[in-house]
């Protein structure tokens, strides 16, 4: 197992770890778990390039590694929605609401590069989509560690509300983008009827 794939694995070990770091009562726990939420989306950045500088691309780093990031985005993502404090701006309806929204989104494309997968298609992440996580993975850490102070709170709460406008941008962008993969997918279905 080549150096990519265990920085990914890292980032999925590490879920449960901030999973309970949320949770258990210490001083400082968001502190320490929006650390390690930044530590752990950091491998994101340094595996992809080490995966391509020393030509260690493997199929199961291009499968492990869009999982660990939506995983672990989410999961974070949902705590803080069912939490609510950290989400100032938005009542617990609307803070579940974008969480909802961002994490369909997530699954939504997840499927829609399965299926060009499936056909031998390779699906390019886009600069909406990359603005969108670098949001996201900026809002989170914030979010979590908003005790702090109420400036951290109100910048998070600020990058969270643009990341979910990223969020619904990247996502239409995408998928109008890249809808050949469906219209073949429904050529495909007539043809075999």
């Amino acid at each position: 197992m080549n150096l990519p794939t265990k920085l990914t694995l890292s980032r999925i070990a590490a879920i449960p770890v901030i999973v309970a770091l949320f949770y258990v009562v210490f001083p400082y726990h968001y502190l320490v778990a929006g650390l390690l939420f930044v530590a752990a989306a950091l491998t994101d950045m340094i595996d992809g390039k080490i995966a391509r500088k020393r030509c260690q691309v493997t199929d199961l780093g291009k499968l492990l590694d869009p999982i660990a990031d939506k995983v672990l985005a989410c999961t974070v993502l949902i705590m803080e929605a069912a939490n609510g404090d950290a989400m100032m701006f938005f009542n617990p309806p609307v803070g579940v609401i974008f969480t909802a929204v961002i994490v369909g989104r997530e699954v939504l494309i997840g499927a829609f590069r399965t299926i060009a997968a499936s056909k031998g298609m390779i699906l390019a992440a886009d600069k909406f989509g990359k603005v969108k996580t670098a949001l996201l993975n900026t809002a989170i850490p914030l979010m979590m560690i908003s005790e702090f102070h109420v400036v951290v709170k109100i910048v998070g709460n600020v990058v969270f509300a643009a990341a979910f406008v990223f969020t619904v941008i990247s996502g239409a962008n995408y998928l109008i983008k890249n809808r050949k993969v469906l219209s073949q997918q429904a050529q495909k279905e007539e043809k075999d009827a």
